[in-house]
């Protein structure tokens, strides 16, 4: 069974999370609009979108494009999946010390992280509805409180803590998303420098940059380089900036910002899978 775990992971995040969304899309979107629907212009991310579907609470997917290519998630957490599954083959009974190639719970929380990113964000877009904004935040910060919790651990052999960190970091900011009016970039920006420090920690305990190794640089590199290319055209197709068409099929925050994120969580999988851990 712990072999197979992380696609059965995989398909039951694909249920529930895709399947309880397509309900609200048949049955409709209770709740609040988000407040960006009430900033003048609106500052949803730029694709047009009625605003009294919002308002009167209808079924359907407010921002197709920004909505639909979240699914991009099924496939980078597949391959997750499937690269967990051949190294647990590979493992058979046998104990390894690098996390991401044991048969611990560890690479199963990481497949769920990368399947949400995508799926999570799909709420936000499809509703424009608050409790889809506080979702959407959610699951970005899964995912961004792991590239902390992940590193500690791999300095720490501490399960407990690693597991008791990551749930207070998802609760802490996830609570800041909902009942302040902190902007959410603000906490990924603070979550991501957290991981930073750290990872600079591990390069200094280690005395080795990157692990030292080409494809582990290459792989750290490429995924920074994925995010950054990302965070530009989440800024630059921003309601009023210059690749924002409300109007047209061409949406780069749907088309690459949600993509680019992706295959930067695919990048540093493979960068921890490479290390020589623990540190």
């Amino acid at each position: 069974m712990d072999t197979y775990r992380g696609f059965i992971v995989w398909i039951a995040g694909i249920v529930v999370v895709l399947g309880t969304f397509m309900i609200f899309v048949a049955a409709g979107w209770p709740g609040e609009p988000d407040s960006c629907v009430d900033d003048s212009p609106n500052t949803c991310f730029c694709e047009a979108y009625d605003i009294a579907d919002v308002q009167n609470n209808e079924g359907g997917v407010r921002q197709p494009v920004n909505t639909w290519f979240n699914l991009y998630s099924i496939a980078t957490s597949f391959i997750v999946a499937a690269v967990v599954y051949v190294d647990r083959v590979a493992l058979g009974s046998k104990a390894y010390p690098n996390l991401m190639k044991s048969k611990t719970a560890v690479p199963d929380l990481y497949i769920f992280a990368v399947l949400f990113l995508g799926l999570g964000s799909m709420w936000f877009h499809a509703s424009l509805t608050a409790w889809g904004g506080v979702l959407d935040g959610v699951s970005m910060y899964i995912f961004t409180a792991f590239l902390i919790a992940y590193s500690i651990r791999r300095m720490w052999d501490s399960a407990i803590f690693f597991w008791l960190f990551y749930a207070g970091i998802v609760l802490l900011f996830s609570a800041l998303h909902a009942f302040t009016d902190i902007p959410s970039f603000v906490n990924i920006l603070i979550l991501i420098a957290g991981y930073v420090v750290v990872e600079i920690i591990i390069w200094v305990r280690s005395g080795k940059v990157l692990q030292g190794k080409v494809g582990p640089i290459l792989l750290w590199s490429f995924g920074v380089l994925s995010i950054l290319t990302a965070t530009f055209f989440w800024w630059s197709s921003q309601t009023d900036r210059f690749m924002c068409d409300p109007n047209s099929f061409f949406q780069p925050h749907g088309l690459f910002w949600h993509p680019l994120a992706g295959v930067a969580g695919v990048l540093v999988y493979f960068y921890w899978r490479a290390a020589d851990d623990p540190v």
